[in-house]
């Protein structure tokens, strides 16, 4: 079952360590759903698109594999 996380800070060191960072967008809910895939779960965080964007920005520096879908 995934965990949906409400602290960015939490959720961004789940990141740090994911294999793979999935996001999914709803346009008419004006959020973005960030999904941190690790080994045993599935950490989840809803963001509005402004903050989603800046966090995936930084991920993207780092070099992680973000899939869109």
């Amino acid at each position: 079952m995934p965990k949906e996380v409400f602290l960015v800070e939490l959720w961004r060191r789940y990141a740090e360590r994911a294999e793979e960072i999935r996001v999914k967008r709803y346009p008419e809910e004006g959020v973005v759903k960030l999904k941190a895939r690790m080994r045993g779960y599935l950490y989840t965080i809803r963001l509005p698109p402004e903050r989603a964007d800046a966090l995936l920005g930084e991920l993207k520096e780092r070099g992680k594999s973000i899939v869109e879908y």
